[in-house]
């Protein structure tokens, strides 16, 4: 009777593959809000936006001005009160580019810095998508730890079962080492999914600039909620909304408003100039001065400038159009692997896990009458267990598939569902 007992135990700890989900425990929100608050990557593209703002005000700014002293027609005896021309100036001159050249400027660096912050916002997504998929690996090895646990300990009472049962003539051998093979191939795979542990949890630490080693929370369960999508919404919503390639988009405009800098170039400038000369019991004298550049060399210099920053915006215009023909690809892998999931869930929940479990019970019903080997509640038991697995693995996937869309489409997915 003992034996049954426990078979009838064993049956009904199997459960559901996700009845965990949504229990209390590490939740993903709050770890990408400390990821938005602490990861270094992202302080770094957020400082390199506000060294970038820090360069708008300078780009309008005017060049400091000059002050002079000196002394004029000073004869060579180095007296100052024989000569009447000789004096002792003071003089300020101040630069003015030619109207529209700092404007130029300010348009390039307000673009520039601007594209700065759109890429501190890819930088955001990119490292809440790297935070998701850790924590789903994380819940991943829980959940398969758990798992593989539980049936290593219900393998090892029944395999005392199976002692039992061939000393008194009713097993075999051969059966009995069969499930002690599986016990220890168990205890080789929970070596192997606690050093994924370790890892998900030091990427984890990582991301969120933690100290490395500490100790986490059981990461609560994804939740399984289908979702129907419509690629060409995804595709235009990407367009609009994703970081990186509003980044590249405002690099091309920033290329542009540096051509317009370059063709400016070729304006001169002015410097203008006062100076005041005191002179010894005579009158004092002021003077003024206008003075400009000739840009004689413009097709060395000016020109040149002028090509070299056309090309930068070629390079730029097709940066972005690979960046987005690359996105819209990653999109379509994402969104057919998306609905595959979607599939194979549907498959787990509905007809697999259902099965398996179905054919568990058959199977234990037919060992309570002898009409089937011990070696058939192994084998059925174990197939439950791989499906299990498989079974979560596939939300884990799933959960990934989505954290993934959504960094690429740059927003949550509602939105994206089709009516």
């Amino acid at each position: 009777m003992r034996a049954w007992r426990v078979l009838g135990l064993w049956f009904g700890a199997v459960g559901a593959a996700f009845s965990t989900a949504g229990a209390a425990g590490l939740e993903i929100e709050s770890l990408v809000r400390e990821a938005m608050a602490r990861n270094p990557e992202i302080r770094a593209a957020r400082e390199r936006e506000n060294a970038l703002r820090e360069r708008i005000p300078q780009a309008g700014a005017l060049e400091d001005p000059v002050i002079g002293l000196g002394l004029l027609n000073v004869p060579r005896n180095l007296e100052l009160d024989e000569e009447d021309m000789t004096a002792k100036e003071l003089s300020l001159a101040q630069k003015f580019p030619f109207p529209g050249k700092l404007q130029a400027a300010v348009d390039a660096a307000e673009l520039e810095a601007q594209a700065a912050r759109a890429e501190a916002e890819e930088t955001e997504n990119r490292v809440a998508a790297a935070v998701k998929e850790a924590f789903h690996e994380l819940s991943h090895t829980h959940r398969a730890l758990e798992l593989t646990r539980r049936n290593r300990e219900l393998l090892e009472e029944l395999a005392r079962i199976g002692r039992a049962r061939y000393a008194v003539g009713r097993g075999l051998q051969e059966e009995l080492l069969r499930t002690e093979l599986e016990i220890t191939g168990m205890a080789d795979e929970l070596l192997r999914l606690e050093e994924q542990k370790t890892a998900a949890e030091a990427r984890l630490a990582e991301l969120l600039d933690r100290p490395a080693g500490e100790v986490w929370e059981r990461p609560v369960d994804p939740a399984f909620e289908p979702l129907r999508l419509v690629l060409e919404e995804l595709r235009r919503r990407a367009a609009e909304e994703n970081p990186g390639l509003r980044a590249l988009r405002l690099a091309v405009l920033a290329r542009r408003a540096e051509v317009e800098r370059a063709r400016r170039a070729a304006y001169p400038d002015f410097t203008l100039k006062f100076a005041y000369g005191q002179r010894d019991d005579r009158l004092d004298m002021v003077s003024g001065m206008l003075e400009m550049n000739v840009p004689i060399y413009y097709r060395s210099k000016q020109e040149r400038r002028i090509a070299e920053e056309l090309a930068l915006v070629r390079a730029a215009e097709s940066r972005l159009a690979a960046a987005q023909n690359e996105l819209f690809a990653r999109i379509a892998r994402l969104e057919a692997r998306l609905q595959s999931l979607e599939r194979r869930m549907a498959l787990f929940g509905s007809g697999i896990l259902p099965q398996a479990r179905l054919r568990l019970e058959a199977t234990l019903s037919a060992y309570r009458v002898d009409r089937t080997g011990f070696a058939e509640v192994v084998d059925a038991r174990l197939r439950l267990h791989r499906l299990e697995l498989d079974g979560h693995e596939a939300l884990t996937e799933y959960a990934k598939t989505i954290a993934a869309l959504e960094a690429a489409v740059g927003g949550p997915l509602a939105s994206g569902r089709s009516k």
